[in-house]
């Protein structure tokens, strides 16, 4: 085994309780979040992420301005937006859009199929590559009302995030400048808000907008104040914001205690926390001990120890958003320690000189592992350590910056590490395949991942993972810990958030209504 490091269980306890001492201290002498709430019956406020000067165009923020295609329902069914119907081809990649006929930008301007044809167009535009070149083989806008979309590889049907501009305002502006551009300033939507005012880098406001085609949202103003997660938290806590989202688990404690609040956790589908395994050193090349050490990790309380919902799925493999949807997904091994310790045994690990930690050949099962700093991480990481140290295991912790941890993942050079992992099958390949950073391969995984790559059909699609999922299970080349969440705090008085699917107040604004009372 490589070079050790001292694990760092009592900063990470120390961490954890400084923080939640922070947002205490943080609301003494503030005013009654009741009394501020009645000034506003009509606004939510919102404590938003502060990542962007121009936090509209991008994550949840574009769709108080702007239209998608459709949108997702509380069951995660596709309702429609900006299209009213749309079909695709048998193979799943050619789909055609028909849009509504009563939606105009703010500026009166009817919108068309030719706004998404140019927006399509722009979005992979060689200078802007916000998707990748190759991502559609062919767009045609057949009338103002009606557009037919060729995707390539497995792209079915695009992102419903993506919404779209006016080409009448940015057709002759130069995509090498996109950024720069003044529209982000003021954009002109077509969405259920229209954008009224700017502090810059301190707030936008954002007003229902009379020329929305749909019905008149119940919120009638939003305040978006751009503070960051710990500054958010505070000011959720001293009244002065409805919502607020947050990733450190160390808020956790003190916002469950504050009657007004709840929480909403939105699941990231695609995206899972794990740890690594470099197989290309012992004992990691060795299946059975790999089942050991998964064995031996008690998920559930991984989750309570970041504060997340103890019915999150968990799953030993990768999966498809349709098969996270159906509830389909096959159980996670249990949590079992008496069977981890057995797989050890038979794999010759075995505790001879009484010290707690097993041995084989003279070597102690002793390992390093990168820990990547982001809130939450260490937490978890310390949980499992205590874990591993019950079957004899002694994982050690090297807390880095994260982006050194995976710069060491995708160079292999590790022993350990949690990380995240995407299900798609491009990133799958890559951790996986020929060369991969774990050392891993295997020849049918190679096969279904190229043939995955290639489908759009979502039944074909599922059917891969579900193979994918058999293997997984089998060889176990990472860890799976949990599905990434992220969490929402909202005051009681908002109403028509849910989970898993519709926990974010922004990205589902005009869904939601305020009622005050208990």
């Amino acid at each position: 085994m490589r070079g050790r490091r001292l694990c760092l269980p009592d900063r990470a306890v120390a961490r954890y309780a400084v923080g939640a001492l922070v947002l205490s201290s943080g609301v003494v002498g503030c005013r009654d979040s009741a009394d501020l709430a009645d000034q506003r019956s009509d606004t939510i406020v919102v404590a938003y992420p502060a990542a962007t000067s121009d936090p509209w165009r991008f994550e949840s923020a574009k769709h108080l301005i702007f239209l998608s295609m459709a949108n997702w329902d509380e069951n995660w069914e596709l309702e429609g937006r900006l299209a009213r119907a749309w079909e695709h081809s048998p193979d799943h990649r050619e789909w055609t859009y028909h849009l509504r006929t009563d939606v105009r930008w703010q500026d009166g301007v009817p919108v068309t199929a030719h706004d998404v044809e140019f927006t399509l167009r722009l979005l992979t535009h060689p200078d802007v590559l916000a998707w990748p070149l190759d991502f559609i083989e062919r767009i045609t806008a057949l009338d103002d009302s009606t557009l037919t979309i060729r995707f390539t590889g497995d792209r079915s049907f695009f992102d419903v995030s993506e919404v779209f501009y006016p080409r009448h305002l940015l057709a002759h502006l130069d995509p090498a400048a996109i950024h720069e551009w003044e529209f982000w300033r003021r954009p002109v939507g077509n969405g259920p808000y229209r954008f009224v005012r700017e502090v810059k880098g301190t707030s936008a406001e954002f007003e229902a907008s009379p020329d929305y085609f749909g019905a008149k949202p119940a919120v009638e103003r939003v305040v978006l104040k751009f503070l960051s997660d710990e500054a958010g938290v505070t000011d959720l806590l001293a009244g002065a914001s409805d919502v607020a989202s947050y990733t450190n688990p160390a808020y956790a404690p003190t916002l469950a205690r504050n009657p007004d609040l709840r929480p909403y956790h939105w699941v990231y589908v695609g995206v899972a926390r794990a740890i690594y395994w470099q197989h290309r050193l012992p004992p990691f090349d060795e299946p059975q001990v790999r089942r050991a050490l998964t064995l031996a990790l008690d998920r559930r309380e991984l989750l309570r120890a970041l504060s997340l919902p103890e019915d999150l799925p968990l799953v030993d493999a990768m999966y498809t958003p349709r098969q996270f949807r159906s509830g389909q997904l096959p159980d996670p091994l249990p949590h079992d320690p008496d069977a981890a310790k057995k797989l050890l045994e038979e794999s010759g690990w075995r505790d001879t000189d009484g010290n707690g930690i097993v041995d084989r050949r003279g070597e102690e099962f002793r390992f390093l592992t990168l820990v990547p700093d982001y809130p939450g991480w260490e937490e978890m990481a310390v949980v499992a350590q205590s874990h591993l140290r019950r079957v004899g295991v002694d994982m050690q912790i090297q807390l880095l910056e994260a982006p050194t941890v995976i710069s060491r993942v995708q160079a292999g050079d590790f022993e350990a590490a949690f990380a995240p992992i995407r299900h798609e099958p491009e990133s799958i390949r890559a951790l996986f395949g020929e060369g991969s950073w774990t050392g891993y391969s295997d020849a049918e995984v190679l096969t279904l991942l190229d043939r995955a790559m290639v489908t759009a059909n979502p039944d074909s699609i599922d059917a891969i993972y579900g193979r994918l999922i058999e293997i997984f299970r089998r060889d176990l080349p990472v860890t799976f810990l949990h599905p990434v969440v992220r969490t929402f705090m909202a005051h009681r008085r908002i109403r028509g958030l849910s989970e898993p699917f519709r926990a974010d107040p922004v990205r589902f604004m005009e869904d939601l209504w305020i009622e005050e009372g208990p």
